[in-house]
């Protein structure tokens, strides 16, 4: 049904023109609320002129103040120079030069001068790694967790900055042993009123010869200069729209942001949006695609808060928005970055018809190869679908409270990824052109389709749970992943509403994907809820998702610190406690039970968590982010 519409879109596109696109954003330093994010904007904004569309931007406050559905605005900030020079008697070497390297430099550090003896921590990021060690108006160099070093060396122990030396390992694709001289992408996230400190980055590499440094002999210090200035903002939030004949929309969302160079990450992202709007554009103009029902909104954001800001500021056109999709690290060179090109389910309950037609059209939209001897084919591109683990856009679009279809494609994991060796190099013009012909597909399709169209994606639904469902029958644990199968079916069957597609052929589907588990499946044990006689019921007063940064959440700077220190131990404890707590919030809608919620969750992931999740629910009704009522 697409195929045409994929044929057109495969003469439009052009890998190598988005790669010159990565190249150009990677001479921004895009970091969040700086000017070289603005200039960022800037050139896109041009280059969506040049493409024939209107640039359409949207000013929020970067005060570090304001919040938008809950979530806070970062405050501007801008660095003229951070130098970080270790002096040892006469000798002197540059260890960080923010000029020749910006990951060298911790972001959003406050202005620094003077010199300092260094102390070195494995972590530090727990109290008793200071047992014994004085850091007072020394720089601790440290692998731990940054905003949690800064409260317990400096703020509470009196130490001076952070030198950082630690990194985030990807296995199998990056261990301890590769890049050893690779910066990674480290930042302070600040809360208003907020006691704010400085760091610089060291390679893990330069980092081991300090340390072994500072074991023997006398001990060299620290000479620090930053030059650096926070400031009350604004945030550009960049869009550009091919109307359609109603007020319904079709939305592409990227992530403009990240320091330079940060090209998969996600200048490949930007890059693949932009070639996206530029085919689709010409396609309209050359009559190669149309008429649109919908529009096509093309929206590019500061990650996450920018998406916050831009609901808040347009409820009306959320609401009209019957489907999006997220490009995030969409370039990668497959065989330098070890990376696969993944598309991401939602959680069962939100599940919808997106994320089946997103998957049909990426199987037909790679490049095949022949086999050796030609009748059999194949793709060169490594694709896999997995479940919903978030940490983008789309987990924002996709709560329930908002409720906009949004799967997200992605290449993932990424030996580079958040380091400095994110450089263009590493991009591929064909993952690129990919994932604009995904894009272009997609969106086209939804914005122009008609009753015809919606009873193919129908069917097509249909036939993806089923098939679904018979790999669930096979797999372990069968009767919960039977079960969960079967919601998201029905789930992405009622979803088709939000297309037009009417009450008796969702009924209908519905009743025949009921009819074939009782027909197929075999002998289950029953996937019963884990959970019995919880009778509290929260309900949600922030109507998004919560930051996974907890620090920045509202009232958590007035939560008694014994009461933070106990959650922070609760959430360590606790493996992939961000995943389940977000799971758990969408889960949230005010009429189900805690009982429900766990039970949700456990259908979702396989874990049963009880005793976590009512801690955080404990927890976010502590900071007035939701309300537990008792049932009587």
């Amino acid at each position: 049904m697409f195929h045409p519409l994929l044929g057109r879109v495969r003469e439009y596109v052009s890998g190598v023109r988005a790669l010159e696109s990565v190249v150009a954003l990677t001479g921004f330093h895009r970091v969040q609320a700086s000017p070289g994010y603005d200039q960022a904007a800037g050139w896109l904004a041009t280059e969506l002129e040049k493409a024939g569309l209107r640039p359409e931007v949207d000013e929020v406050p970067g005060d570090g103040r304001t919040r938008m559905l809950g979530q806070l605005m970062p405050q501007g900030w801008s660095c003229e120079s951070a130098i970080a020079t270790l002096i040892d008697g006469e000798h002197r070497e540059t260890l960080c030069d923010y000029e020749a390297q910006k990951l060298s430099l911790i972001l959003r550090s406050a202005p620094a001068r003077g010199r300092f003896p260094i102390v070195a921590l494995a972590d530090g990021s727990e109290r008793d790694h200071y047992q014994g060690i004085d850091v007072r108006g020394c720089v601790v160099l440290t692998a731990g967790e940054v905003h949690r070093v800064h409260q317990l060396a400096v703020i509470e122990r009196g130490a001076a900055g952070l030198l950082f030396d630690g990194r985030r390992l990807l296995l199998p694709v990056r261990s301890a042993d590769d890049d050893p001289d690779s910066l990674a992408y480290t930042s302070f996230w600040w809360p208003q009123n907020a006691s704010r400190g400085w760091g610089f980055v060291l390679s893990p590499g330069c980092g081991a010869r300090l340390r072994r440094r500072l074991e023997h002999g006398p001990s060299p210090q620290l000479e620090v200069e930053i030059e650096s200035r926070a400031i009350d903002t604004t945030l550009p939030l960049l869009s550009a729209q091919l109307p359609g004949t109603t007020e319904d929309e079709v939305w592409i969302v990227s992530h403009l942001c990240h320091p330079q160079p940060s090209a998969n990450d996600n200048a490949s992202g930007v890059a693949a949006h932009l070639e996206t709007a530029r085919a689709l554009a010409a396609m309209l103009r050359d009559g190669a695609l149309g008429p649109l029902r919908r529009g096509i909104r093309f929206l590019w954001v500061p990650e996450l808060t920018g998406t916050y800001a831009f609901l808040a500021r347009h409820p009306a056109r959320t609401a009209r928005a019957v489907a999006a999709l997220n490009l995030d690290m969409v370039g990668e060179n497959q065989a330098v970055c070890g990376s696969t090109l993944l598309l991401e389910h939602p959680p069962y309950f939100a599940s919808s018809f997106a994320e089946e037609l997103l998957a049909r059209i990426r199987a037909e939209a790679v490049d095949w190869v022949q086999s050796f001897s030609g009748p059999g084919h194949y793709s060169m591109t490594r694709m896999a679908e997995v479940p919903f683990s978030g940490g983008s856009d789309h987990a924002v679009l996709i709560d329930p409270a908002i409720g906009v279809p949004c799967p997200m494609l992605i290449q993932w994991p990424d030996r580079y990824y958040h380091s400095s060796l994110d450089t263009p190099d590493k991009c591929d013009p064909d993952s690129l052109a990919l994932a604009a012909r995904c894009a272009a597909t997609y969106a086209g399709f939804l914005a122009s389709a008609t009753d015809r169209e919606h009873t193919w994606l129908l069917e097509a639904v249909a036939r993806g749970a089923r098939g679904r469902l018979l790999r669930a029958f096979d797999a372990a644990d069968a009767a919960r992943n039977t079960a969960r199968a079967h919601a998201a079916g029905r789930r992405a069957l009622e979803s088709l509403a939000r297309l037009g597609v009417s009450p008796p052929q969702i009924q209908q589907a519905g009743a025949a994907l009921d009819e074939f588990v009782i027909r197929e499946a075999p002998p289950l044990d029953a996937a019963a809820p884990r959970v019995r006689g919880r009778d509290s019921r929260p309900r949600r007063m922030v109507e998004a998702p919560l930051h996974y940064h907890r620090h920045l959440l509202p009232g958590y700077a007035e939560l008694d610190p014994e009461r933070r220190e106990s959650w922070r131990r609760l959430e360590k404890a606790t493996p992939d406690a961000l995943w389940l707590a977000e799971l758990a919030w969408y889960a949230c809608d005010g009429r189900r039970s805690l009982g429900d919620v766990i039970d949700m969750v456990w259908l979702e992931t396989g874990r049963d968590e009880p005793a976590f999740l009512e801690g955080f629910f404990r927890f976010a009704s502590e900071l007035g982010l939701c309300r537990i009522e008792e049932e009587g």
